[in-house]
Formats: C-alpha cells, sequence, structure tokens
C-alpha cells in the first residue's frame, strides 16, 4: 500500500536528525567529565542511570514529514521523506519530490522488506535486516531498533560500565567497555528528564560511528527529539533527519507495513549482506536496550 502526503492528518512528520554538540565536536574523552559532580538527588550507577533512561515512555507510533540530508560515500541525498512507524517494529517511508510525489517507497513489517522506485519494473523483496533496511534512509539497523531510535531509544552495547558526570553538557555520561577490549561506547543520558542524548562509538581506540538527539522533547515528554545526526566512518554517512510537523500514536493501517510490491513489478529477492557496515549493528547478539 502506498500513502500519498495528503493522506496524513493536518500535523505531519519531519523525522530524524541533527547532532548534538558533543558529536559533532568529537567531545569524546573531554575533560568536562568529573565523577564527583554527580547529582546527590539522582541515581549513583551506570545501571540505574540506563535503567531510568529505558523506562522512559516512547510513542507508540509517529507519522508526517521529515527532511533528510546525508552524505553517503560521497553522493548527497537530500528531499522530504514521509514517515510511518509503529512499535516495536514496523516502518513505512516515502522519498518525496518538492511538489509530494513519491520517488521511492520503503516498508516493512519487522520481518519482511519491499523496496521500489516510481517508473521502475522491479520490485526488491527480502528479510528486514539492516543492511536492506538502509536502502531509504541510509541507517543499517534492524527494524526495530531503527523504529526505537527515530522514537529516541539508542543501541547500547553490553559491557563493564562506568559513570560520570559532563560538565559540559551538564549530563550523564556512562562509558561502555565490551569484552573483546576494543569496543568502547559512550551515552550521554539527560540528568532532567533521563532522554537519550547520544552516543560515540569507538573501536581499537579509533572513532566508528555517532549517533545524537537534539531537542529531546520538542514533541513534549513521550515525543521523539526533533532531530537526529547519524555519522559513519566506514560509510563515509553523515546523516541528518529533522522532524517538522508530526502526529503522535495516530492509528495506521496495517496495510501500509505490508512487504506486498505493486501489481505488475517483478520481484527480485535481495539477500542480507554477511556481515553489517555499520559498528552499532554488527554484533547484533551485544545490543540491549
Amino acid at each position: 500500500m502506498v500513502l500519498h502526503a495528503t493522506q496524513l492528518r493536518p500535523r505531519t512528520l519531519a523525522l530524524w536528525a541533527c547532532v548534538a554538540a558533543f558529536v559533532a565536536t568529537g567531545a569524546v574523552g573531554c575533560s568536562g567529565t568529573e565523577r564527583t559532580r554527580l547529582p546527590v538527588d539522582g541515581p549513583q550507577t551506570a545501571a540505574a542511570v540506563l535503567a531510568r533512561a529505558r523506562a522512559v515512555p516512547l510513542a507508540r507510533s509517529v507519522q508526517g514529514m521529515a527532511r533528510m540530508d546525508a552524505w553517503v560515500d560521497g553522493e548527497a541525498r537530500k528531499g522530504n521523506v514521509l514517515i510511518v512507524i509503529e512499535r516495536p517494529d514496523r516502518a513505512h517511508f516515502q522519498a518525496l519530490t518538492p511538489t509530494i510525489d513519491m520517488i521511492a517507497v520503503l516498508a516493512t513489517d519487522g520481518q519482511r522488506f519491499i523496496s521500489f522506485e516510481r517508473g521502475a519494473d522491479r520490485c526488491l523483496v527480502g528479510r528486514a535486516c539492516a543492511a536492506n533496511m538502509a536502502r531509504l534512509v541510509p541507517l543499517e539497523l534492524p527494524p526495530g531498533e531503527l523504529v526505537d531510535a527515530i522514537l529516541g531509544r539508542l543501541p547500547v552495547i553490553t559491557g563493564s560500565q562506568t559513570l560520570s558526570w559532563d560538565t559540559q553538557r551538564d549530563a550523564y555520561l556512562i562509558e561502555i567497555r565490551a569484552a573483546d577490549g576494543r569496543t568502547v561506547e559512550q551515552v550521554w543520558i539527560q540528568a532532567r528528564t533521563f532522554r537519550f542524548l547520544g552516543t560515540v562509538l569507538h573501536v581499537g581506540g579509533k572513532r566508528v560511528a555517532s549517533l545524537a538527539y537534539d531537542e529531546v522533547t520538542a514533541w513534549g515528554a513521550g515525543g521523539p527529539p526533533r532531530t537526529l545526526r547519524v555519522q559513519v566512518e566506514a560509510r563515509k554517512l553523515d546523516l541528518s533527519l529533522r522532524l517538522r510537523e508530526i502526529e503522535i500514536d495516530a492509528p495506521a493501517d496495517a496495510e501500509v507495513f505490508a512487504p506486498t510490491c505493486p501489481s505488475g513489478m517483478l520481484q527480485v529477492e535481495l539477500p542480507c549482506a554477511p556481515t553489517p557496515s555499520v559498528p552499532l549493528a554488527a554484533e547484533p547478539a551485544a545490543i540491549s536496550g
């Protein structure tokens, strides 16, 4: 089922993503972190802070218009994107022209996906793995993590955790070191709301990926952040998605997410890449929350 922008309710959606200052400036390991400055009336361990962040209610669904600005492997992808997402793992994206005509579609029910372009004679189908999900919005995450990330909950690796206080951002900073000894993730969490602010991933001492939010409470306590910026070094990816007008928790027809190709198109099975190229998705079993 192909949606049209005119079918949405008056308040439409604009999706993912401008980076918070700490990601834009590469602030991992910055000198503004002090263990002694943890708020005395707040959690005192990394596990407790993460538990509070994961307990923040997320919207059940979001639909509307987004502005996407991205560079992927030296190529620009810019334009409006129509988005309908529903927890836990259903999503529908449309790339649109300035006159709100459909250019391309990607949809998933959480298990399978479809992707096709206007005027093409074939429709790609396959498993909704991270690589296949990135064909329209170039962010390689499985459907559930992709939906949660848009709504404001970041993927977090497992490992030993330490907690400190970032005086520059007035936020909790959790450092997680994976069992391999090479992978380190830093996660910033807002003190007042316990909303995720962003994360930076290092492997072997090199920064490989970052995700960050801006205006995390723009749409209210349970709403999604206004913007998210994603950077992945290996793909030379710099993605910004910005929500403009959205509708939260409005019901969506199940057919919107159905992985069914339009009549008359040739269906082509698209296999999943052996290993995802995005480091945050490279070890699915090690990602939690």
